[in-house]
């Protein structure tokens, strides 16, 4: 890349691509954004930003830095479009049995690595919905990002600026006229493109639902496996399947029960729920569940790609999408060991 700022195409607006466009525009660079229309990612994003692996009581990857950098990031981002886009809403964990409860009880009490990330919580410290006959769990350093609202908000001001159009583009394309360097952030729509270099990235559909109880659920967001997050007008979102044999971003007839169920087993009242809107996608994400991060060809130095975020896209994207950036305006030699290409044992970097 020389010396001068470079003029960066990005393909894809969802998450991926407005957080690499948002990193150089703060940086003064560039670019454009294409984009065909194709559903997102994060047109279904639960937008949670969460520190721990409940299944494991882990600490997520990079979970202190991504955590701080998430919320840094959104709230720069919300006060350049005046919108809040950062919520901090602690998360309950309900234990499923008595085993899981003793290992977060012990693991709470200090000298693990995920002991900074939980607490213990009292039966009179819940709400009074909540059903939870083994005990519960706090992760108090939780949030959540209306990612609908950030990138709608970001398409407007790309918009508004002449920077964003609505165009295809695919590897066989190359890097377009005027252009000095392509990132690819079309999540899925990469699958292809991907291949020929020995990368694979997987398609995990997902849905979601916005539910009205009858009766209140509190102001945290309530896990049980299925989860429930306060959007904080009385509705909640509900998710999430997770499915590998569907490569199309497609309601299921048979989800919203599923879910709806899955959010009730959490309560210590039966509720009716509305069903306001059910929504598909399919989630990017790698054999690691670690994105894909630079240049994946010498043949081709200017097309680098940021894909494969998975479930933790809004948690992890602040970082990734600087790493990118970084490695792609020399400011770092590479991207990090973790994130680079050359971890997939069928990678070939032609």
């Amino acid at each position: 890349m020389s010396s001068e700022s470079p003029h960066v195409l990005i393909v894809g607006d969802g998450l991926a691509g407005c957080l690499i466009a948002w990193e150089l525009h703060l940086r003064g660079c560039s670019f454009a954004v294409w984009s065909d229309g194709s559903p997102a990612a994060s047109d279904v994003a639960a937008g949670m930003s969460n520190p721990v692996s409940f299944k494991r009581i882990l600490p997520q990857w990079n979970a202190r830095e991504q955590q701080d950098e998430a919320r840094a990031r959104y709230q720069l981002i919300g006060s350049q479009v005046d919108a809040t886009l950062w919520r901090d809403v602690p998360i309950v964990r309900i234990f499923p049995n008595e085993e899981y409860a003793e290992r977060w009880t012990e693991r709470a009490a200090g000298g693990h690595g995920v002991s900074p990330f939980i607490e213990v919580l009292k039966a009179g410290d819940l709400h009074e919905s909540i059903k939870a006959p083994h005990g519960a769990g706090l992760v108090p350093d939780a949030g959540w990002v209306n990612v609908v609202a950030l990138t709608e908000a970001s398409r407007a001001k790309w918009q508004g600026m002449d920077r964003w159009e609505r165009r295809t583009w695919k590897m066989a394309d190359g890097c377009p006229v005027g252009f000095d360097a392509v990132v690819d952030c079309r999540g899925t729509g990469a699958v292809e493109d991907l291949a020929a270099f020995g990368l694979e990235l997987r398609r995990n559909h997902g849905e979601v639902l916005r539910v009205r109880p009858s009766g209140p659920w509190g102001d945290r967001i309530v896990n049980n496996v299925t989860w429930a997050l306060p959007l904080g007008d009385g509705t909640y979102r509900v998710g999430s399947t997770y499915r590998w044999d569907i490569h199309e971003p497609v309601c299921m007839d048979e989800s919203p029960a599923a879910l709806m169920q899955g959010a009730a087993n959490a309560r210590t009242t039966a509720q009716d729920m509305e069903c306001l809107e059910h929504r598909a996608g399919l989630r990017p994400t790698c054999f690691d569940r670690r994105p894909i991060l630079g240049v994946v060809s010498k043949s081709h130095p200017y097309y680098h790609v940021c894909v494969g975020w998975g479930t933790r896209g809004v948690t992890i994207g602040p970082t990734v999408a600087r790493w990118t950036v970084e490695a792609l305006l020399g400011d770092r030699e590479t991207v990090p060991d973790e994130v680079h290409p050359k971890r997939f044992p069928t990678f070939t970097e032609n």
